[in-house]
């Protein structure tokens, strides 16, 4: 059986410092979004919402070694 998911990846050093699955549905895809602007905003105290949002597009932030990825899966 697969699940689809969204997911929100943090990376560092490496390793993968943790993994935040959501429904890939509408509400899902919202909650994954939220999640991940989060992350980085919380990385990157001086980041807009207009610069988090193009990164939402990217699916992918990088700061120094630490890396934040928002992608799809089944």
């Amino acid at each position: 059986m697969k699940i689809n998911t969204v997911n929100v990846i943090e990376y560092a050093n490496d390793a993968i410092l943790s993994v935040d699955s959501f429904s890939n549905d509408e509400e899902g895809i919202k909650e994954a979004e939220e999640h991940f602007k989060a992350v980085i905003k919380e990385l990157g105290d001086k980041i807009t919402d207009e610069e988090a949002e193009s990164f939402i597009e990217d699916g992918y932030f990088e700061q120094s070694e630490f890396q934040v990825f928002l992608t799809h899966s089944t």
